[in-house]
């Protein structure tokens, strides 16, 4: 399946901005399950103008950050629906109001981690569904090799990527060949925590149905 052409965008944009592959695709997979990248859509699939009742746009923002978005395209003088401001939104908030989550975020290697931690200091879903969002990450990472083209991600001076946008493991690499390492235990980690993610999920679900049939049990 071709990638959709406001995921590219976002990509591209994000690329400028000095984001790695890996956490581009991280963002990407969220955005997939919380909106198909249908910048216009409102919570519960209507499409149109803000609401502000559940999320809006790309990444389904809510309440007060939907409000934020709004003010933001005022500003701009740009429709809150359009993917370019969604993508300045994006940014400005990664660089400000929600950095300390793109500092996390920053800090993944792989895709999949990408994505886990993008849910939970960013989107903060009210459903997680995390594997789902990896796995979209993960197909996704796949179908960004354009970002490698000359002039589609920031280069530094002699091909290398600028040092500010390296990862400690890729810095250290050339000197312990810790790289690979990082790799496999990053993506020990995030399996661990997908696996966490779905057994609250299941006790979360099951107090429900309990408190809903004080008689019956945990199923």
């Amino acid at each position: 399946m071709a990638l959709h052409p406001n995921a590219i965008i976002l990509a591209k944009e994000l690329s400028k901005a000095g984001w790695k592959k890996a956490n581009i695709a991280g963002k990407l997979g969220n955005f997939q399950l919380e909106s198909g990248f249908n910048p216009r859509v409102n919570e519960g699939g209507k499409v149109g103008t803000p609401q502000m009742e559940g999320g809006y746009g790309v990444a389904q923002w809510t309440g007060g950050r939907q409000k934020n978005l709004i003010d933001f395209a005022k500003q701009q003088k740009m429709d809150p629906g359009d993917i370019h401001l969604q993508a300045k939104f994006l940014l400005y908030e990664l660089g400000g109001p929600e950095k300390k989550a793109a500092a996390y975020v920053r800090e993944a290697v792989s895709p999949e981690e990408s994505a886990r931690r993008f849910l939970t200091d960013f989107e903060r879903a009210g459903i997680p569904k995390t594997k789902q969002r990896q796995e979209a990450a993960r197909a996704i990472y796949g179908q960004l090799g354009f970002l490698d083209q000359p002039g589609q991600a920031p280069v530094a001076q002699g091909g290398q990527k600028p040092s500010s946008n390296l990862s400690v493991s890729e810095i250290l690499a050339p000197i312990f060949g810790v790289a690979a390492n990082a790799a496999g235990v990053e993506q020990k980690k995030s399996v661990a925590n997908t696996l966490l993610e779905g057994v609250k999920e299941k006790i979360a679900g099951d107090i429900l149905k309990n408190a809903l049939n004080p008689f019956g049990g945990f199923q």
